[in-house]
């Protein structure tokens, strides 16, 4: 077990996503979880990106075909 130190401001942030009587603790691993699912899925749609890049055209080769 560890303790950590929390600014006020916070704390009650952390208080505002407590379900019930939720243990901070656990606010903070869901927290994490939703940050970790959430930078797998920002991962995965950039390796697509970069995979498809090839498909797309610049600005500079869209404005020049259209004439603008």
């Amino acid at each position: 077990m560890a303790s950590i130190t929390l600014r006020e401001g916070t704390f009650r942030k952390l208080e505002k996503l407590r379900r019930n009587d939720e243990p901070i603790d656990e606010v903070i691993e869901r927290l994490i979880e939703s940050y970790e699912e959430l930078q797998n899925y920002i991962e995965e749609k950039w390796e697509k990106v970069v995979k498809d890049r090839g498909k797309f055209i610049t600005i500079d080769e869209y404005e020049g075909s259209r004439g603008l």
